[in-house]
């Protein structure tokens, strides 16, 4: 939301107000009933401080508006029902430029309908009074020129304050982007040292051994190779207890394949440690062929294991946590 300066807009719209106010009690020889043009006066500059003080925001709601405009077109019927029929200073007619700055006002703070609807009025007493020749005499173009300035001025405010969302947004994803980014980064970094971790023993080993690895050697090694593929590619679907389901899933022939593709991310540990139990139970209940365990990405599931033999037409296990 833009952050507009109250008292400046306040004290601007007031001294405009006051104005016209100064120049209608100026011009008081132009009414036969004094009271009426101080009450006039007194409802105008009472409905002119609410305009522009009701609310905390830019914006006003119905209710203040509708006072608002209420108050317009009491001043209006006030002031020109204690006029003198046969007015000739221009000034007489104050009450149709301080309109102007009420309405605009309206208008500027969100209740552009409620304007335009209290100048109709404020026209249709001036007709009322005086007869079509009234209305281009006492300035009603200058009324409804700010009216629709106030209006526009809203539009502009709506619109940049929109655009200044959608950009504070813009900037809250780059900075989720970057830091996500970071974090992959990160988790990545501690991945590759775990493995190299695991590896470089049996990798040092095997350079001491002059790279001579008899069969137990040979099946360690592909264990090892299958274990750290699994913690690079598997990340969130691989616990203690899914390692150990893969273990013995390979020492029995099956080709077990894990993909975490970042369908658990938004799990709680419960969840997630409830979700790779049921996976260490399906894996352990696969007996030959090949079992792919996947984590699919904006899916209703979060987990799904498939369990497939060759010459087989439909797979042995497909299930959707």
């Amino acid at each position: 939301m833009l952050r507009t300066p109250r008292w400046l807009l306040a004290l601007i719209s007031i001294s405009f107000g006051a104005w016209h106010a100064l120049i209608g009690a100026l011009a008081w020889q132009s009414y036969q009933n004094l009271w009426l043009l101080i009450l006039a006066i007194a409802i105008f500059v009472s409905t002119l401080i609410l305009s522009v003080a009701a609310s905390n925001g830019l914006f006003i709601g119905p209710r203040y508006g509708s006072a608002v405009a209420i108050g317009a077109v009491a001043t209006v019927v006030v002031a020109s029902a204690g006029i003198k029929i046969e007015h000739v200073d221009p000034y007489s007619t104050w009450y149709v430029g301080g309109m102007g700055v009420l309405l605009g006002v309206l208008a500027a703070r969100g209740q552009a309908r409620l304007a335009w609807a209290a100048a109709i009025a404020v026209a249709v007493t001036v007709y009322l009074e005086g007869g079509l020749g009234e209305l281009g005499e006492v300035g009603l173009e200058g009324m409804l020129i700010l009216i629709a300035a106030g209006q526009a001025t809203s539009r502009s405010v709506i619109r940049a304050d929109q655009e200044v969302e959608e950009l504070q947004k813009s900037e809250i994803l780059t900075q989720a982007a970057i830091i996500s980014a970071k974090v992959s980064g990160d988790e990545r970094r501690q991945r590759l040292q775990q493995v190299l971790k695991e590896a470089l023993p049996a990798l040092t080993s095997i350079s001491s051994n002059d790279w001579n690895v008899d069969e137990r050697g040979r099946t360690e090694l592909m264990q090892l190779e299958a274990r750290l593929r699994d913690d690079i590619r598997g990340r969130d679907l691989v616990n203690e207890e899914v390692r150990l389901a893969a273990k013995s899933a390979r020492e029995r022939g099956v080709e077990v394949v894990l993909l975490d593709e970042g369908g658990l991310a938004n799990l709680s540990q419960v969840e997630l440690n409830n979700i790779l139990g049921k996976v260490a139970k399906a894996i352990s209940s696969v007996a030959a062929g090949k079992i792919v365990v996947r984590s699919p990405r904006g899916e209703r599931w979060v987990v799904t294991v498939i369990a497939t033999r060759s010459g087989t037409d439909a797979p042995d296990l497909w299930l959707k946590f």
